[in-house]
């Protein structure tokens, strides 16, 4: 067998060898450890708190939980198995499962605005 042909077959072993490593790494993580998080929105009430806003009144711009004001959390792929009917938000406003709460910034270009409380507002 020439030596080139020795290096070829090296090679393509270690090729096939490090695409199984990030296989196996990658069924790890999100099969088996669910290390990642959904992002779920929660209605909200502009009047006590700072919630997201987006302009529902043309349906094709809104998404199925049609949902104006709402705020966002962050829960973990583990706890998500936990809400009924993927809503989380009896169980994340009870405290039943770790719930980060996701801070509200302006995207224009999703259309989403910031409202402030006029509580936030006046203990400024």
């Amino acid at each position: 067998m020439p030596e080139g042909d020795k290096t070829n077959d090296w090679f393509l072993w270690s090729i096939g060898i490090s695409c199984l490593a990030v296989i196996v790494c990658t069924f790890y993580l999100f099969y088996l450890n669910k290390d990642y998080n959904f992002i779920v929105e929660i209605a909200c009430d502009p009047a006590i708190e700072t919630c997201f806003q987006r302009d529902c009144s043309n349906p094709d711009d809104c998404p199925p939980n049609e949902l104006s004001n709402f705020k966002r959390y962050g829960v973990s792929a583990n706890d998500f198995k936990k809400c009924e009917n993927e809503d989380c938000a009896e169980i994340c406003l009870t405290g039943t499962i770790q719930c980060e709460p996701v801070e509200c910034t302006e995207n224009l270009d999703a259309g989403e605005s910031c409202t402030a409380s006029e509580t936030s507002a006046n203990n400024n």
